[in-house]
């Protein structure tokens, strides 16, 4: 098909300009199936776990055995044995040992976690937001490219676990603690593949919350199913709703059935169009065991509930009163445009000198000039050349992610200031 279109194309030099980036659109996906690999992503609230009936983490283990995210934000945790809990108990078992988690931060409520899949994941940055309530957690991943020991570039995702406060009244508090995360976004500098998931606790977009959310302090995020409305309550919203999964109170859970869509995730717009080497598989965003037929009902309430195996369904209403939501990245595994010379150049940023360091090979050759830019493309520094301590200083640079790039040879490095 795609050497049809070329021929057509030579053809009819004359075509229009639509037709010609259609058969970039398709290089380009052609491109990406052949070098990508798939990110799984879900955000938990887990009900005050291990505090309220720590025998549910036996629940828990089934689900994330089906599920398997390989980056999974949970809320509602209630002590560091929980948080361990989670790791040892639920995820690396069954003949898995490559998750690891974040850091337990303990705070004046209930707290969030990091969990994520080794074997595709690093982590460089953890960070804790404080608000008037509960902490804001900010953890900053890497991808594993399949070239990341012979090449200086790779994927960075910066995700945020939280949990906003809850009731219908306290909208003025949900809207203060957005803010409060999206002034340290914009204080923070250029991000890329951003995700936010946690306990949102809104009740429709009409809420301040959720423009704060989507543009507040100048730094846009999007919702990926892109579904705003009123949803409490209104049936029109079944396929989203994400609380509550029961009619009957146990556990010090929420009652009411599925009229609620709590648990979100949001993403930067990178990753709608493959911005920064990743992009949202479209589709994937889910309620996780929502089958859009269980408004106001219980999720294990008739209909046979068919969306996943019907012990995780029950398991699915016995952990939480809330339903996970689940999402899927597309990364790019391997960098071959920006590779090292086979000399072995290499550099690294030292934060305390603010400079970046050069090593080689064997032995010193010519590398030219280089330049900088920020990550829309803006060239910020040029002319640039290594000096005689085998360092270019980037002390003038402001806070932020820069990618340098060689002018006469093919090295390029990405660098947090």
């Amino acid at each position: 098909m795609i050497g049809y279109l070329i021929r057509r194309f030579v053809e009819t030099l004359n075509m229009k300009k639509t037709l010609f980036l259609f058969l970039l659109s398709l290089f380009s996906i052609t491109s990406f199936s052949q070098s990508t690999d798939t990110v799984s992503v879900m955000a938990y609230n887990l009900l005050k776990f291990p505090q309220v009936n720590a025998s549910r983490v036996s629940l828990l283990k089934n689900i994330l055995q089906e599920s398997l995210p390989d980056i999974l934000m949970v809320c509602e945790l209630t002590s560091s044995s929980g948080a361990s809990a989670v790791l040892n108990d639920c995820l690396n078992q069954d003949g898995i040992s490559h998750y690891a988690k974040s850091t337990y931060v303990p705070g004046t409520d209930t707290e969030n976690m990091l969990y994520y899949n080794t074997n595709k994941l690093g982590i460089v940055e953890e960070n804790v937001i404080s608000t008037d309530l509960r902490d804001i957690n900010e953890y900053v991943l890497y991808y594993k490219s399949l070239d990341i020991a012979t090449t200086t570039d790779t994927t960075f995702f910066y995700v945020y676990a939280l949990h906003l406060k809850a009731g219908s009244s306290d909208f003025e508090l949900r809207n203060t603690i957005a803010t409060d995360m999206k002034e340290y976004m914009a204080a923070r500098g250029p991000m890329e593949n951003v995700l936010v998931g946690g306990d949102f606790n809104i009740y429709g977009s009409s809420e301040a919350t959720w423009n704060t959310v989507l543009s507040g302090e100048g730094v846009t995020l999007v919702d990926p199913i892109n579904t705003p409305g009123e949803w409490h309550a209104d049936w029109g919203y079944a396929d989203v709703h994400t609380q509550s999964t029961r009619t009957t109170e146990f556990d010090n859970g929420a009652t009411g059935g599925l009229d609620d869509r709590f648990d979100l995730i949001f993403m930067s717009p990178d990753l709608q169009n493959w911005g920064s080497q990743a992009k949202y598989i479209d589709g994937s965003y889910w309620a996780y065991g929502q089958d859009g037929n269980h408004f106001n009902d219980a999720l294990i309430d008739a209909p046979v509930n068919s969306s996943l195996p019907t012990n995780i369904i029950q398991d699915l209403y016995e952990m939480s009163d809330h339903l996970p939501v689940y999402m899927e990245v597309e990364v790019q595994t391997a960098f071959n445009s920006l590779v090292d010379l086979n000399q072995g150049l290499t550099a690294f940023y030292h934060s305390t000198e603010e400079k970046l360091i050069f090593s080689f090979g064997k032995e010193k050759f010519q590398t030219g000039q280089f330049s900088i830019y920020d990550l829309s493309g803006k060239e910020i520094k040029a002319d640039l050349e290594i000096e005689s301590d085998n360092s270019i200083s980037v002390s003038d640079l402001e806070t932020g992610m820069y990618v340098l790039k060689a002018k006469d040879i093919p090295f390029a490095y990405k660098f947090i200031k």
